[in-house]
């Protein structure tokens, strides 16, 4: 039971990690998955993260130790095969046992082509994935320039300070979807095998020799390619995230503020006359005739698309001879509610 109480915790802890690693401030990393949390192991936590496609920039940062600026590359976790490197591998795969007629070398080199063939199906799935990132940023790009503009037109305070911020965060993620985008589509160059070797001394361990450089080369290549693709997906999937609950914000905001104005008026002596869902309050006509009198004014406000409030209203007028102490206030949809009738007694 104790186990299994810890592993909850740990998850939950685990949980509160991510949450922090979409933020750029107060942002927890791990290096070592290019700074993805994946384990609540080596962390790096920083005051600023800003990504950029390929790279992160950390400011003030701790992991070992304090860094006032870090920079981490995805290059630096897939390292791709140095020249040296190729030809210590390729040497060592020569060392291997051969027999006369060079049956061993044949077999090397079929299995060769069948794993060279893998990586290339597998790169071809990759390119076939940027292709349709690509077609759907496009797509992404105008849903961001039609939140953007929703947006700005957002001024209740304090909500307009949260669509601003999940508008940033969007925003940085396209952004760095895009960056991974082009650095995909960039020229890549990798080592590959010279046919000048092969004609020199053209036998089966030349040619096995030569397989054995290509798919090397190859894994390196497939290996970027996924990481990019990796890091384009994740980028994705935040900026969908944030531009839903943008949208869903947005949405909200309207009726945030109807509910609001009708709280706040609560304090200041109001009299629902006609509730949120259009019904005539008697209980409310009653109460406002007890408060009237002739040297306090009766303010009535409703929504400009309540085409039954101006015969509510005159019905109430009359009934209680209000015709030299009322004020009558037609405010707009997106500041209360379509169907209420309130009077104020001023």
């Amino acid at each position: 039971m104790e186990k299994k109480h810890n592993v909850i915790l740990d998850e939950m802890i685990l949980i509160c990690c991510k949450f922090l690693n979409y933020l750029p401030l107060f942002h927890l990393s791990c290096d070592e998955s290019f700074d993805t949390i994946k384990s609540m192991t080596n962390f790096r936590f920083s005051f600023i993260s800003l990504p950029w496609g390929d790279k992160h920039l950390y400011f003030l940062s701790y992991k070992k130790g304090i860094k006032f600026f870090h920079v981490l590359r995805l290059s630096d976790i897939n390292k791709p095969y140095e020249e040296e490197q190729v030809n210590d591998l390729t040497d060592k795969f020569l060392s291997l046992e051969d027999d006369k007629e060079n049956l061993n070398s044949q077999l090397r080199i079929e299995f060769l082509k069948f794993k060279y063939a893998e990586l290339q199906n597998s790169i071809n799935t990759l390119n076939n994935k940027v292709n349709n990132y690509i077609a759907i940023s496009l797509v992404y790009i105008g849903v961001f320039t039609y939140l953007f503009k929703i947006a700005i037109n957002v001024t209740s305070l304090p909500f307009v300070f949260f669509i601003w911020i999940l508008l940033t965060l969007f925003g940085i993620n396209l952004l760095n979807v895009l960056i991974l985008l082009r650095r995909y589509l960039q020229v890549k160059s990798y080592m590959k095998s010279k046919f000048s070797s092969f004609k020199q001394s053209p036998d089966w361990r030349s040619l096995a020799k030569s397989f054995y450089i290509d798919w090397l080369t190859s894994k390196d290549e497939q290996n970027a390619s996924a990481s990019l693709v990796l890091n384009i997906e994740k980028y994705f999937i935040r900026s969908i995230v944030f531009s839903l609950l943008l949208f869903f914000s947005i949405t909200i905001e309207p009726y945030m503020i109807k509910t609001s104005s009708v709280n706040n008026s609560l304090n200041y002596n109001e009299i629902v006359l006609v509730d949120e869902y259009g019904k005539f309050s008697p209980e409310g006509l009653l109460k406002l005739s007890k408060n009237i009198s002739l040297d306090k004014k009766v303010v009535f406000i409703y929504s400009s698309s309540n085409i039954l409030a101006k015969d509510t209203i005159d019905f109430t007028i009359k009934i209680l001879n209000l015709s030299k102490h009322n004020l009558i206030i037609k405010l707009n949809d997106r500041l209360f509610d379509n169907k209420m009738i309130i009077s104020v007694i001023e």
